[in-house]
């Protein structure tokens, strides 16, 4: 299965590269040391980086979804800014070929960066160990961060066992071919 994940980073590589660029941020705001730096190595950890777990509460929180959330934010937007002319407008070659490779690139580059929102694994059970079995922070940030965990945490193996980019494939299949 590794070799299926590391093959749908490389397929999606400007939104692995960017989606660990914004961990390799969080990780020096939060001061988590970072044990290998690279974000396109062909192990597990593909398009992220590895740090060390966060210990507090809210760091976890904010290492689970803050490069999620960048990652997500800027991807949703350069991904509609190509899709809606490409599909809605119609936008083709014989139209302009230099506006149709930039709205098919924009396309791409959306696309890989919302196939890459979700943390590591250890990430997302790192924060629902340390939220929920050890109670670390006070019940009401904890009742608040209970959905983006669990989204966290499951979309967590959903990006691991490439459920993400074969979504995000039929979505544009769907919409091109049908």
């Amino acid at each position: 299965m590794t070799a299926l994940y590391i093959a749908s980073k490389i397929l999606t590589f400007p939104g692995a590269y960017i989606k660990g660029f914004w961990e390799h941020l969080t990780c020096k705001i939060l001061g988590l040391p970072v044990e290998v730096p690279g974000y396109l190595r062909f192990d597990e950890a593909c398009g992220h980086v590895e740090h060390t777990l966060a210990s507090k509460g809210f760091s976890a929180y904010l290492m689970a979804t803050g490069p999620a959330f960048m990652n997500f934010s800027a991807g949703l937007w350069i991904f509609l800014a190509g899709f809606v002319n490409l599909r809605y407008m119609g936008i083709t070659p014989y139209d302009s070929v230099g506006l149709f490779v930039s709205y098919v690139l924009m396309t791409y580059v959306g696309v890989s960066m919302l196939c890459n929102v979700f943390p590591l694994v250890e990430d997302a059970m790192n924060l629902h160990d340390l939220l929920y079995r050890q109670k670390k922070g006070n019940f009401l940030g904890r009742a608040l961060a209970y959905i983006p965990t669990m989204i966290s945490y499951a979309g967590a193996f959903a990006e691991k066992y490439c459920i993400t980019t074969l979504l995000w494939i039929i979505v544009l299949v769907v919409n091109f071919v049908f």
